[in-house]
């Protein structure tokens, strides 16, 4: 497993350095290199070249790239907004974390996927936009906008 240190620094840079539909790609992009070679799951900082021919389309990349988000904001959700007991630690450092910045958000967030098993490499690509998407504008509602949120785009 990737050290979570690692894993929230690259996710706060990501969320600095690219905006929401190059995260996509990179999720995609990610989640396609991953598969031909699985020792890059807990490498952060990887940025993978695009390659028609072995990737697909940059369209299809992308829409992979949503279905991760869109997975793993389910998920996350279900840790943040849920009632099971063993999500408390997660529920609370995220909860925490709207008091105090986005970048502390973030920081919650990749911890929080870093515990639900994803990927470190995906972790550090989709906190910020988890965190910028659905979290951080309804910081002061969390739970019934992000819901919300959710329905809507199912």
């Amino acid at each position: 497993m990737a050290d979570l240190r690692a894993g929230v620094d690259a996710a706060q840079r990501s969320g600095k350095e690219k905006d929401d539909v190059a995260l996509e790609v990179l999720v995609g992009m990610r989640a396609k290199a991953i598969e031909t070679d699985p020792s890059l799951k807990d490498n952060v900082s990887f940025e993978p070249k695009y390659a028609a021919a072995t990737m697909g389309a940059l369209d299809d990349v992308k829409a992979l790239g949503r279905r991760i988000l869109n997975r793993w904001n389910k998920e996350l959700f279900g840790v943040v907004c849920g009632n099971a007991g063993g999500d408390q630690k997660d529920r609370r450092a995220v909860l925490d974390s709207l008091n105090v910045s986005e970048a502390a958000v973030i920081a919650a967030v990749a911890g929080a996927l870093l515990s639900l098993g994803v990927a470190a490499a995906l972790a550090a690509a989709i906190a910020p936009l988890l965190v910028r998407r659905f979290i951080w504008p309804a910081k002061d509602e969390l739970c019934a906008a992000w819901g919300e949120d959710i329905n809507a785009t199912q």
